[in-house]
């Protein structure tokens, strides 16, 4: 699948659509997806011991940039897919259009599953160059952290994992 249409193809029916300043039910409002996103970000992903995309999710949450639009914050899930030892996946930048709400990407959601859950995640804004992160995935109280010596200090089992956020062109 094109990275527009996977991009298009991913956004959440709800929208993931939080918070609300506006007389108007934020509830009603769901922001409509830019058709034909032009201001396309690629990441990819390193993840030592390496994991399947299906292990892996990716949200990026959008904030409403003007005081007149009906919810605060949007969002929507990106597939990552498989590209050689990493993963690999696409941000619209351009994601939604509506000219009141002034849509802007704020922060990317690197989630790992262990077991059945997400519990392993971190955050980065969409600027991020590269940052590295150390993840001990536990079903019941997975983290990630900035420094490999605090991962191995923490006191929950699990594996741990270097995973490597780095933005491409």
């Amino acid at each position: 699948m094109a990275p527009r249409a996977a991009i298009t193809a991913g956004v959440l029916a709800a929208a993931l659509a939080l918070g609300g300043c506006s007389p108007a039910p934020a509830s009603d409002y769901q922001p409509h997806a830019n058709p034909a996103p032009r201001d396309l970000r690629s990441y990819q992903l390193r993840i030592d011991p390496p994991l399947p995309p299906e292990q892996v999710r990716v949200e990026v949450v959008y904030r409403a940039s003007r005081p007149e639009c009906p919810v605060t914050q949007a969002g929507t899930r990106v597939a990552p897919r498989r590209q050689g030892q990493s993963l690999v996946f696409d941000v619209a930048l351009d994601l939604f259009t509506d000219p009141r709400c002034g849509w802007q990407a704020n922060q990317l959601f690197i989630a790992l599953r262990s077991g059945d859950n997400y519990l392993t995640r971190f955050s980065v804004p969409p600027s991020v160059d590269q940052q590295i992160r150390w993840c001990r995935l536990n079903p019941q109280h997975g983290t990630c952290l900035a420094r490999e010596s605090d991962i191995l200090r923490y006191q929950v089992p699990g594996e741990v994992h270097r995973v490597v956020i780095t933005r491409g062109q």
